[in-house]
């Protein structure tokens, strides 16, 4: 007699991913307001991030205005943020084109009802430091700064934000770059495909009061050949520090500094993926 094997429940395994990932989301909002309570620094032990060298980074930021934060956010933690990107969000296109200020903006649905043909279309070509321009394409989701704008399924996303906006790790920010001023880290969601970029520009402050980018990659297994690298850049907008994208890894920088993304390749597999914002001393978002 011929043994019968059961099929796997493809759906119930993924439905109990789901659960578990949104139950993170409630242990994490179960920390924050103890996190904010705790004045002695030691408040950690909720596990949102792992242990770093406050030091060694404070004095790597001083010498050259910038760090590299390997194994920022908890691994699981992390795992949960790339998969609601990459299989949550609704992402909308921005993207703005050589001499022309205003920003086009493709919403999700209508971005559903595009093929990749259409899309590729809408992408500008990548302006130098020379051209005295700025051009960008890539697709941005906004986090919602509270549970009740947030729909369930992205809640990570928003727990997440709210803890870069706790005591602790405000407090984490001065720590590394010197500067206890800054009152709020600002967060945006990003997804780069292919023939995306983000042209050389400086992060000017417009009066938000920037201390520093905070840009955290969320990309699985990516190839430095793919494109979508970021760069430092010098006087003469040619990169010099080239940074390619690998998951969980916070990178941040003061501002203003010249710096880019290099356009992802026709010929990458996958998207990159981040969680951009800044340091800075002006509250614009979490304003309670």
């Amino acid at each position: 007699m011929t043994a019968i094997c059961p099929v796997p429940d493809e759906t119930s395994a993924i439905d109990r991913k789901w659960k578990k990932f949104d139950k993170l989301a409630d242990q994490i909002a179960d920390s924050i307001p103890a996190i904010n309570e705790t004045r002695d620094g030691n408040a950690n032990s909720m596990e949102i991030i792992n242990t770093l060298d406050v030091d060694a980074l404070r004095k790597e930021f001083s010498e050259s205005g910038a760090v590299i934060i390997k194994n920022l956010l908890r691994e699981d933690v992390a795992e949960a943020a790339f998969e609601c990107l990459k299989n949550r969000a609704p992402w909308e296109f921005h993207y703005r084109k050589p001499r022309n200020n205003e920003v086009g903006i493709i919403r999700h649905q209508e971005l559903q009802g595009m093929s990749d043909r259409d899309i590729e279309k809408l992408v500008p070509k990548m302006v130098k430091l020379k051209d005295n321009d700025f051009t960008f394409a890539y697709c941005r989701y906004t986090i919602p700064v509270t549970v009740e704008q947030t729909p369930e399924e992205l809640l990570i996303l928003t727990r997440i934000y709210q803890y870069f906006n706790s005591s602790e790790y405000l407090s984490l920010m001065g720590d590394i770059t010197g500067n206890h001023e800054g009152r709020e880290v600002s967060a945006w969601a990003s997804r780069y495909d292919r023939h995306h970029h983000l042209s050389i520009h400086m992060d000017e402050d417009f009066g938000q009061g920037r201390i520093a980018a905070h840009v955290l990659a969320l990309s699985r297994d990516w190839q430095k050949d793919w494109g979508g690298n970021f760069a430092f850049c010098n006087t003469k907008g040619k990169p010099v520090d080239v940074v390619p994208p690998a998951f969980n890894q916070l990178v941040l920088f003061k501002v203003p500094r010249l710096h880019l993304v290099s356009q992802v390749k026709p010929y990458a597999r996958g998207a990159r993926y981040s969680l951009f914002g800044w340091y800075k001393t002006k509250k614009e978002y979490f304003t309670d």
